[in-house]
């Protein structure tokens, strides 16, 4: 049925903005910076140039998945006028940061490796992959009116998240250069998995406590409309899958690992598109 004019005075009403239509751009920019930040992260404390590279390119897609979302393409340089209230804003900033900071780290650990320049790029990268890889966290915590949004662990999930993309995509990287120890990555990729599919549980758990409203939305992701996209992409194709080949693949296990890459990034994209499709606002009068 759809939703009346008059729907928002007596019932639970979706918040559509970012879920449908254009809005389904914003899962996608949100997904592409958690795995921008997180691999870049990684490939920086494991010095793996080619994960820095990639993880460059998710920035790259996270900007321009932005873009097709906005209306006025012409104007979105206004967006970076306003970081000290707009979280949009930040975000924007902290993109091109990213990129270009990360494109001059790469070009000096190329041409120039162990120099100062390269330290301190190193360092102003990884706090703007960081804050990337936060950001969408932070954008989506901040929407007070959703009650299932607006939560202190949401910036954390959306981070557990894009180091779970990256340690997958480090997986296949690794299989092919055999660069990093792998029972090193190994470890921390399956610890990686528990712990977000732990931050998962423990978000659904505190949202139904937090208000009706939230609670309705924890319902709906876990057996109504979106419980077959939560139960089928999220929990069994993004983590127990992954969980499994992670346990049991070799270190030269190739295939495996590209399968459970795709696994964990499908399921790191329902979790952004189902997060923003449950969100709901309260209804204004009482029932």
């Amino acid at each position: 049925m759809a939703v009346q004019p008059w729907d928002f005075m007596t019932k639970d009403t979706p918040s559509r903005d970012w879920s449908h239509g254009s809005g389904a751009f914003i899962a996608i920019a949100f997904f592409c910076g958690g795995a921008a930040g997180g691999l870049y992260l990684l490939s920086l404390y494991f010095n793996n140039m080619w994960g820095m590279l990639i993880g460059l390119l998710f920035a790259v897609a996270m900007g321009l998945a932005d873009m097709a979302h906005l209306g006025n393409k012409a104007i979105v340089w206004r967006i970076a006028f306003r970081p000290g209230s707009s979280w949009i804003s930040r975000g924007f900033l902290l993109v091109v940061m990213f990129i270009g900071s990360a494109a001059i780290q790469m070009a000096i650990s190329y041409w120039a490796p162990g120099t100062v320049p390269e330290t301190l790029f190193k360092v102003v990268a990884g706090i703007a992959a960081f804050g990337v890889a936060a950001y969408s966290g932070f954008v989506v915590s901040y929407v007070s009116c959703v009650k299932f949004w607006h939560s202190a662990i949401m910036p954390v999930l959306f981070i557990v998240a894009g180091l779970t993309g990256g340690a997958a995509i480090l997986m296949v990287i690794n299989s092919l250069t055999n660069s990093i120890p792998f029972d090193t990555l190994k470890s921390f990729y399956t610890a990686i998995l528990l712990v977000y599919a732990a931050i998962i549980a423990g978000h659904l758990w505190i949202s139904t406590y937090n208000s009706k409203t939230a609670k309705n939305s924890v319902k709906m992701i876990v057996a109504g409309n979106l419980a077959v996209l939560f139960w089928g992409v999220i929990i069994i194709i993004g983590i127990a899958v992954p969980l499994i080949i992670g346990l049991a693949a070799k270190a030269d296990s190739g295939a495996l690992f590209i399968t459970s890459t795709v696994c964990v990034l499908a399921g790191n994209l329902a979790l952004r598109y189902t997060i923003l499709r449950a969100g709901m606002y309260p209804s204004l009068l009482p029932v």
